[in-house]
């Protein structure tokens, strides 16, 4: 696999006969709404099949996927467009593998009101199904808001396993530490929230569950120890298996680990995996900055080895940009989220360059806006192919269990050939037929 960075003069057609592949591919596995104006500094994806299959006259995809000793959904997973279609045709050629280089597990969260079309064209690329639906109450009580039933059944059906997402943070990522502490200084209270969760998981079908851990710090890293303590002896001896999601809470500070140094030793035993990664919401708050941090990432993975299992751990991070006008002042400015897509048709729009941190691994641009008369500067930061695939290679460096994707409510085919391309995906339940 290649990304190339668009240059002055670059057309589709130009790149595709540079890299010997053709404009098709290149559209449909970078997802370009536009061929016809690339954007400076855009990043494509070249990928190279390591086997293909040119479609016969009375072939079926089933008998394809049997005569070349792979699945149907390998099949769907390496031709995406595939579940548009309700035929093949005699000449198109199919991609049936490439030359990865390790299995891992796939992670996606999202909420129960995603489009179901974007949902099952993602499922073939997932392990498991982190579904956004329950928030703690207080005392250990839980409510959701949506009714899941129909995404937990797809997922299944696509051989995903279905994991209960809890969370004490809004869909708008408001939080509330004090119900948090309520909870972990009472067992009383945790005997309930683990009450609470497994009731669900019979009732709804779940996997297992994925428990949101905010404010961990040095100080509270006993309590939530205590805490998994009770609520993994509930759930695993109902044979539920208990994930994690951290907010690693990266911190600016010159000369330091920009990290809470929090002992995760005891916490190995407990859980079945950890995935390390923020949640972003519809506003950000804070200044202008890298929405992801590959660095900081390789940091935190660096110590959090010494402590956990590799095969434990996972590397999660967001899919989506913010949009921050400029001069930044704290407490009055703030920036909306906008989507990967969004991101670069602004990009296109103002005619802006993208440029990238070679720190952080990630791209950003500047532009400027009339606004009530007046001139006003932008900045976005966004991720994109060199992003994701900086993160691919530090799970497959660092031998860890996978990734975590915050969040599928949009489709992204950059992201899922980026990762096919270099991995084998990992299913734990019966695929389709």
């Amino acid at each position: 696999m290649t990304i190339y960075v668009v240059q002055v003069g670059d057309t589709i057609t130009s790149i595709a006969n540079k890299f010997g592949v053709s404009e098709t591919r290149l559209i449909l596995e970078n997802g370009i709404t536009n061929p016809t104006d690339l954007i400076l500094g855009q990043a494509i994806v070249i990928t190279y099949p390591q086997e293909t299959y040119i479609v016969k006259e009375g072939d079926t995809l089933s008998q394809i996927a049997l005569d070349q000793g792979i699945s149907i959904m390998q099949l769907y997973q390496n031709n995406p467009y595939l579940w548009t279609r309700e035929y093949i045709f005699p000449g198109e050629e199919l991609i049936i593998c490439y030359d990865t280089k390790a299995t891992i597990t796939t992670n996606a969260y999202a909420f129960p009101f995603i489009d179901m079309n974007i949902l099952r064209t993602s499922l073939p690329y997932l392990t498991y199904l982190s579904i956004l639906n329950y928030k703690t109450l207080r005392k250990g009580e839980i409510e959701s808001f949506y009714d899941d039933s129909d995404v937990i059944e797809t997922a299944k059906q696509f051989g995903v396993a279905p994991l209960m997402l809890v969370t004490s943070v809004t869909f708008r990522g408001e939080r509330n530490p004090e119900m948090i502490y309520e909870i972990l200084l009472n067992p009383d209270y945790q005997d309930n929230h683990a009450q609470s969760m497994l009731k669900v998981l019979k009732e709804k079908g779940y996997y297992g569950v994925n428990i949101t851990i905010t404010f961990l710090n040095e100080t509270n890293q006993g309590l939530y120890l205590n805490y998994l303590k009770r609520i993994t002896s509930t759930l695993n001896k109902e044979g539920y298996p208990v994930f994690i999601t951290i907010d690693p809470n990266f911190m600016i500070e010159e000369n330091q680990l920009p990290f809470e140094k929090v002992n995760y030793s005891d916490y190995n035993e407990l859980i079945d995996e950890a995935y390390l990664m923020r949640f972003y919401w519809g506003t950000q708050y804070g200044p202008p900055m890298p929405v992801s941090s590959v660095e900081n990432i390789s940091l935190y993975v660096d110590y959090m080895n010494q402590m956990i299992e590799p095969k434990k751990i996972n590397i999660g991070f967001p899919l989506l940009g913010y949009d921050w006008t400029l001069p930044y002042i704290q407490g009055f400015s703030e920036a909306n989220a906008i989507t990967l897509d969004a991101a670069i048709d602004l990009a296109q729009s103002m005619n802006s360059t993208i440029l990238f941190d070679d720190v952080s691994e990630t791209p950003y641009y500047e532009y400027t806006s009339k606004e009530s008369g007046r001139i006003v500067q932008h900045i976005v930061w966004f991720v994109d192919a060199r992003t994701i695939y900086a993160i691919v290679n530090l799970v497959l460096e660092n031998g860890l269990r996978g990734t975590g994707l915050w969040n599928i409510m949009y489709y992204y085919p950059q992201l899922w050939f980026i990762i096919i391309s270099n991995c084998k995906i990992e299913k734990l339940l019966s695929e389709i037929n």
